[in-house]
């Protein structure tokens, strides 16, 4: 809803005239933080990206702090992120230094907590999901 504020304040409307236009919008269902949170957190799965940017996204985004809360313990409790990075480790040479650098690097810019990628770029699968430290 706030990126909806945002624009509508840059295009030099009256803050009543958006507040109505908002509550209006959101009363009819167009806007709501719940859905644009679950659509964000698909998003990031699919794009094989970490926690840490689906948070940074959600505040990105302007979703209310409650709803990006509740989404994230949820992703928490539902995802198998050595599942997640599975994908991102088929696509370097571990072997190498330098594809094990990019990996890691890739994995942070991602934003997967350190002891997944700790585990991926050392070599172990998502069959191993115990004791991640990171949660």
């Amino acid at each position: 809803m706030r990126e909806v504020k945002d624009r509508l304040e840059r295009r030099g409307l009256d803050t009543d005239v958006i507040d109505a236009a908002l509550e209006d919008l959101v009363r009819r269902g167009y806007l709501n933080d719940e859905r644009v949170a679950e659509f964000e957190v698909r998003r990031a799965l699919e794009r094989h990206q970490g926690p840490a940017y689906v948070r940074a996204r959600l505040t990105q985004r302007g979703v209310e702090r409650s709803i990006r809360d509740a989404q994230l313990a949820a992703l928490y409790a539902e995802t198998d992120w050595l599942a997640i990075a599975e994908p991102l480790r088929q696509r370097y040479d571990r072997s190498s230094p330098t594809g094990r650098a990019r990996l890691i690097r890739r994995m942070a810019r991602e934003g997967f907590p350190a002891s997944v990628i700790r585990r991926v770029a050392d070599g172990e699968r998502s069959d191993i999901i115990d004791g991640l430290e990171d949660y």
